[in-house]
Parts: C-alpha cells; sequence; structure tokens
C-alpha cells in the first residue's frame, strides 16, 4: 500500500513550491473540491482532471494520504506525473514508488524526508554524484532537488548539481543563487576578451556560470559592437585569451538588389578579410584565440540550390567557416568551437531569435547562446587541462553483449546484427580513441581466459594487442585502476571509466574521486554517438605522438620486461642502446612541446603550464630564448619526442624556465644527457651562470633533487618549498650518461 510523511517537517526545510495551477486559499468551497477530488482520485487519475491542476504545496500531508490510500484501495498505481508533483511540492511517497520512477524520483523523495544530519548528507551523497552526471533529468525535478538541497544547507552540493545540469536546465542556479557568486570568487580567473560582429552581451554574461561549471572564473570584458576584426588586428593586451562569437549577418550584410556575381564577390572580401585578420592575430598575439563557426542557417537563400549557389546563404556560410578552418590548420593559437555541433540539441530555426536581432542586433536565441558558451567554456577547460589519456572499460555488457562467466564465447553478442552490432560500435569508438592518442585499458571481474574472446569470437573489432594494460580479476576495480595508474606512470586523473554498472560506476566515483566516471546510456545503441559526443576525450590539437602513442607504450612495455630479465640496472641500460637527438622546437613539433607542457606531472621541475603561445614567444625572441626537445629511441623502436626545456638567456645568465620528461623513460639517464648536452649548447652561447628552480607540487616529488645531483647548488629557498638552484659552467663536471648516445638534428 503507497504510503507518504505526515510530517512536513520544519517549514524552513521544506519550503512551498509554487508551481502553475489552482492557488488554494482558505475557501471553504474549494476545501470542498479538493476533497471531493481526493474521494474520486481513481476516476481523476484516470480521466486525468482536476488533480494535474491542484498547487499540492498547500495541500496537507493527511489529505495526500487520503489521495494515495484512496488510489492503493482501488489498487491503481500512482502515475508518474502525480508522484512528481507530490515531490516536487515538497511532500514523500513510498520508497518503492519513487524507485520504481526514476533516480531523481527517489533522491528528491529522500530530501523531502531529511532532517539535514550528516550521516542523511553521507548517505544520499553518492547519488546526487550520479544525478549531476545524468543527461535525461527532469528539468522541474532538478530545480526542486537543487532548492531542498539549499534549504537543507548543503551548499557545496546543491552548486555541484545546480553547475552540472545547467547547460541544459536554465534556471537551475536560480535557487542556489547566493551561493554562486561566494564559489566563482575563489575559482581561478580566465581573462577572457569577448568580441563579435554583433551584440555580444548576453553571451559574454552567460560565459559566467559556463565557465564556472567547468572550474573557471571567467573574468570578461567585452569588445565595442562590431569589435571583431579590430581585436583581430590588435590583440588585446593582460587578458589569458581573445573569444570571438561569430554570426553570418553580422558579418556580411548583402543588398538583394546585385547581381549574384557581385555577391559573391562581397562575400569572398569579407571571407578574405577575416581570414586575413585571423593571420595577422596569429603572428601578433600571445593568447589563444577560441572563435566560432557560423552555424547552419534558418533557412535558405536559394532553396535547394542553397549551397553551392552564388547568392546562396549556406554557401556564403560554408565560405567564412572555411577560411576560419583554414587559418587554425595554419595556427597553433587558433581553437575552433563548431557551432553546428554545440548547437545540435536545437532546431535551427530556434537558434535564431528574430525579435531579439531586430530589436537589439543580438545573433542567437537566449538557449542557443547558452549552449554556445557552454561550449566555449569546454574549449576552455580541454586547452588548459587536456583531454582524458586513458580510457578504461568494462568487458560484460559493455564491450560484448552477455556475460562471458555465464553465456560462454558462443551466446556473446557481438557483430553485424542486432544488437551485437550496437556493442561492436562501440568497439569501434574505442579503437577510434585509441588512433588518436588515448590508451585503452581493459578491467573486467572476470576469470583470465576472458581475453581471449577478443582472439576467438569473429564479431570483434578489438584485440587484445589494442589494450595497453588489462587487469582481468575478482579484485576491486578501483584497486586494479591503482594498479594500472602507477604501472603507466600516470596520474587516476588521465582516466575515463566506462562500465554498464552503475554499482561499479558509484563504487569508482567513492574509491577514486579523481576518476572521471560519466553516466552510460542503458541502451546500447545510444552508446556508440554518446561515446563520440563526450567532450572529455576530444583532442584540442592532434600530434605524430597522439596518433602512435599505444605503439610508444608497446615498445615501453619491451624495455619493462628486458629490464626485469637484467641481471642489474647497469646492464639494463647498456643493453637499451639508447639514442637521444635534440632539436630546437619548430612549427611541426610545436603543438607537441605544448601538449607536454600542459599534461606532464611528475618529472615536471616547474609545472608552468606554458602554452604553445608562450613557447614560441620564448623560442621567437632570437638571441635570448631557446626551446630544446629531445627525441629517444632504443632497440625496441622509437618513443618520440620525450624530453623539454625551456631557457631564457640574459646576457651571460641563463634561467632554465620549464624542464620536463615523459615518464615513458624516466630511470634511463635520459634527463642526466639532455641537461648536459643543453649546459653545452648555453655554454657556446656565452652563458656562464645557469639557473634553474624547483617548484613542489603535490605530484613532483620525484625531480626534487634533479639539480643538486647534477651539480648545481641551492642559492635559496622560497616559500611553499620552492628552491633556486644554480651552477657555474666550467667549475664543474656537466653531467652526462655513458648509457645515452647524443646527437643533434641536422
Amino acid at each position: 500500500m503507497s504510503s507518504v510523511s505526515l510530517e512536513r517537517g520544519n517549514p524552513r526545510k521544506n519550503p512551498p513550491v509554487k508551481g502553475p495551477g489552482v492557488r488554494l486559499a482558505p475557501d471553504k468551497k474549494i476545501d470542498e473540491i479538493i476533497e471531493a477530488a481526493i474521494d474520486a482520485a481513481p476516476e481523476c487519475v484516470r480521466q486525468r482532471v482536476i488533480l494535474p491542476s491542484i498547487d499540492w504545496s498547500l495541500v496537507s500531508p493527511h489529505n495526500v494520504g487520503l489521495l494515495l490510500g484512496s488510489l492503493a484501495q482501488a489498487r491503481m498505481a500512482v502515475p508518474g506525473w502525480l508522484a512528481k508533483s507530490l515531490l516536487v511540492a515538497g511532500h514523500t511517497i513510498s520508497e518503492d514508488l519513487a524507485r520504481s520512477l526514476r533516480g531523481a524520483h527517489a533522491v528528491l523523495n529522500r530530501l523531502n524526508c531529511a532532517s539535514g544530519e550528516l550521516h542523511e548528507r553521507d548517505a544520499i551523497s553518492a547519488a546526487l554524484g550520479t544525478l549531476a552526471l545524468d543527461a535525461d533529468l527532469d528539468p522541474e525535478l532538478v530545480v526542486a532537488i537543487i532548492r531542498r538541497l539549499v534549504a537543507l544547507s548543503w551548499d557545496s552540493e546543491a552548486l555541484h548539481l545546480a553547475l552540472s545540469q545547467l547547460h541544459r536546465v536554465p534556471n537551475a542556479l536560480k535557487p542556489a543563487a547566493e551561493l554562486f557568486g561566494k564559489h566563482v570568487a575563489r575559482l581561478p580567473a580566465a581573462r577572457m576578451r569577448v568580441s563579435g560582429f554583433s551584440t555580444i552581451h548576453s553571451f559574454a554574461e552567460m560565459l559566467t556560470p559556463a565557465f564556472a561549471a567547468q572550474g573557471w572564473r571567467a573574468d570578461v570584458r567585452e569588445g565595442d559592437f562590431g569589435s571583431a576584426l579590430t581585436d583581430l588586428i590588435a590583440p588585446p593586451e593582460g587578458v589569458d585569451a581573445l573569444v570571438l562569437l561569430l554570426d553570418l549577418d553580422g558579418i556580411l550584410q548583402r543588398n538583394w538588389r546585385q547581381p549574384a556575381g557581385e555577391l559573391l564577390a562581397v562575400l569572398t572580401e569579407r571571407a578574405d578579410m577575416l581570414g586575413s585578420a585571423l593571420d595577422v592575430f596569429s603572428s601578433r598575439a600571445g593568447v589563444p584565440l577560441l572563435i566560432s563557426t557560423i552555424p547552419v542557417p534558418p533557412a535558405p537563400g536559394t532553396g535547394f540550390l542553397d549551397r553551392h549557389h552564388a547568392a546562396g546563404v549556406r554557401n556564403a556560410v560554408d565560405t567564412i567557416n572555411r577560411r576560419i578552418l583554414d587559418a587554425a590548420a595554419a595556427s597553433s593559437r587558433i581553437v575552433v568551437i563548431d557551432a553546428d555541433h554545440a548547437l545540435s540539441t536545437l532546431p535551427a530555426r530556434d537558434q535564431v531569435d528574430p525579435k531579439l536581432w531586430y530589436y537589439g542586433r543580438l545573433p542567437y536565441s537566449s538557449e542557443a547562446t547558452r549552449l554556445l558558451a557552454f561550449a566555449f567554456a569546454d574549449a576552455w577547460k580541454l586547452l588548459k587541462r587536456g583531454p582524458a589519456k586513458v580510457v578504461a572499460v568494462d568487458f560484460d555488457n559493455t564491450l560484448w553483449g552477455g556475460v562471458y562467466g555465464d553465456d560462454g564465447l558462443e551466446r556473446l553478442a557481438c557483430g553485424d546484427d542486432f544488437p551485437g552490432n550496437a556493442f561492436l560500435g562501440l568497439q569501434q569508438e574505442c579503437l577510434r580513441l585509441k588512433g588518436q592518442g588515448l590508451l585503452l585499458v581493459g578491467l573486467s571481474k572476470n576469470n583470465p581466459d576472458a581475453m581471449s574472446v577478443f582472439g576467438r569470437h569473429l564479431g570483434m573489432a578489438l584485440k587484445a594487442e589494442d589494450f595497453a594494460s588489462v587487469a582481468v580479476n575478482w579484485e576491486s576495480k578501483a584497486d586494479n585502476i591503482r594498479k594500472i595508474a602507477r604501472e603507466l606512470n600516470l596520474g587516476l586523473d588521465s582516466f575515463l571509466f566506462l562500465d554498464d554498472s552503475p554499482h561499479e560506476r558509484e563504487a569508482m566515483r567513492r574509491l577514486c574521486p579523481e576518476v572521471l566516471v560519466p553516466e552510460m546510456p542503458l541502451d546500447p545503441a545510444e552508446r556508440p554517438l554518446w561515446l563520440r559526443r563526450l567532450a572529455a576525450t576530444w583532442p584540442v590539437r592532434l600530434t605524430a605522438e597522439d596518433e602512435a602513442r599505444a605503439d610508444l607504450y608497446e615498445v615501453g612495455r619491451k624495455a619493462e620486461a628486458a629490464k626485469a630479465e637484467a641481471s642489474s640496472l647497469e646492464d639494463y641500460l647498456r643493453g637499451l642502446e639508447q639514442r637521444l637527438v635534440l632539436s630546437f622546437v619548430g612549427r611541426d613539433t610545436l603543438v607537441r612541446v605544448a601538449q607536454m607542457h600542459q599534461r606532464t606531472n611528475q618529472f615536471n621541475l616547474t609545472t608552468r603550464r606554458l602554452t604553445e603561445s608562450d613557447i614560441a614567444g620564448i623560442a621567437g625572441d632570437e638571441g635570448r630564448g631557446i626551446v630544446v626537445l629531445g627525441k629517444v629511441s632504443d632497440r625496441f623502436g622509437d618513443h618520440g619526442i620525450v624530453i623539454v626545456a625551456t631557457v631564457i638567456i640574459h646576457e651571460r645568465e641563463a634561467v632554465i624556465h620549464t624542464l620536463l620528461m615523459s615518464c615513458r623513460v624516466i630511470g634511463r639517464e635520459v634527463e642526466r644527457a639532455f641537461l648536459g648536452e643543453l649546459l653545452r649548447e648555453l655554454r657556446q652561447r656565452g652563458v656562464t651562470q645557469v639557473r634553474g628552480d624547483y617548484i613542489p607540487t603535490a605530484k613532483n616529488a620525484m625531480v626534487r633533487d634533479f639539480y643538486e645531483n647534477a651539480g648545481f647548488t641551492a642559492s635559496r629557498s622560497e616559500d611553499e618549498g620552492a628552491t633556486a638552484w644554480s651552477l657555474t659552467i666550467g667549475k664543474k663536471k656537466l653531467p652526462a650518461s655513458k648509457f645515452v648516445t647524443v646527437s643533434w638534428e641536422t
């Protein structure tokens, strides 16, 4: 029998929700109507009349109990719309009913009867974390949950849920508005100059919550109306990035009295003007540019001919977008946000609001503006922190349908026929990510022979050798992923965990909070496209090392196997036959060097996150700065670019601004050989005094003594453990390694 709590609790903690519907007043006639509706509840539910119009926040728990009792007596299930209305109004329903609906119903039900005790908060925190990642929550339930969390003074949970759902629930922040300002003030700043060809004020305002959802405080400076070209040609100073929102009507105003040929000439002129401005920005700016493409127009200009006719609106969009993409391909400073993808959930006709355009030259509707702002925030986060490096994926009912231990090989679903083709599709997506530099890791609670499925089952796209590491056993997946992280020399924050089991996902979030654990769709057919849409996997740029990363790790595994077989460390190093080739950074290596600065944590003396423009600025300052990189190979294969240093030179003094190395070659004396050759290069340039800093972080303790072991002397210690080290070239023997052959690239 359905039940309802008869206690409404503290009014402050159960605030009434003023929703649409009948406003109940102390009127006997209205009371009589409500009582009659409750008495006739079964018929009202069947006909869906009266009950949907009631404001349940003003109905007593006693009467709600009578309502549910009436339905139970008639052996009728409480419909979802009624259960939702009761929960949003602050009432409780039976736990069985709440669980039978969706997770959000169960969470709100528990919150409505919570008193704010610590044990209640701990018990519900995992469920709230899962909700934050759900892309299909009912917006009304989201707002009700956030409102209830605020009432309970569970501020961090309220803010986390609000920010995670804000991109799809516009009013999610309203109940937590007072908390939001304090939260944003504590976030690291991202100074943005925002420009466009039309009015960008509403877009600039939306950047604040969008960036906050990604952990940044957007300090926005708006350009003047139509200032895009000016800001590109004369890049602003004192900002971390230039943000440029484009729209067709702002950049291209056409006179339809002109013939098609003249319209095409105007289009070409404007597109070339934008392309030239982008080239100027790339040559002058010291910060990245985040620029949107122009989305598909809501209506054609020449009907079916629109994409190829000289006067076609879609032709104009394609032409301008092509100029943007060409400029981005030639410049490491330009990051393109695909507007069509950002707005893919919104029909083209709803992406614009004609009234807003004619009233104030606002190029996009409020909903489109919000989606675009969040797309820019996603791009900024990936630009600063990089995408995931590892995809750790479950086997049973994730990579194939069925359970290997129960169903056996023959009954596993994976192949050309449904539903196996959905699982095959997810495997193909995993291969796509591998080709873009992500490592694949297998995590399965199974007997070890489950790995044989990839070689024996004819429908598998993945093979055993596609996995950089596997843990197929009955141990905790959290323990296994920690072991693999140590094996790969990567932090847990580099891992993305895919598992069909909500229990395994919740356990991973609880035990390894650094790991990114998204909510997978229940339907396997939805998973391939879902994974493709997951922004955490998107590369900002792709390098040759990215595309070959799996092969690089295979080379590393062979070297580790040789280490295990060697009788001593010296025999191991000698047997590697290592070759280190140094060169100065160039256009073809700049992206990889910047990528290393963003991603490397362990062997990183300062952890200064230099961007491509920062590195290009040092390398381009003739005579005052150099950027040196090193490629390593051994008898097992090529490791690619693994070590880099940026050096700032002032006459006879030099400062090693950054020095970092990939974990793939740690412990092989590559760093000693590299540093020694770097110091020899500086000596040839007339440098006699070299300084290097060590700035400690939570992850780089392994290099604390690097400079001391290389012969440097501590010159001073600074706050928080930072130390400056110095070396006078010529007074001490420069570091070297007898196990590494060094040369310069010709």
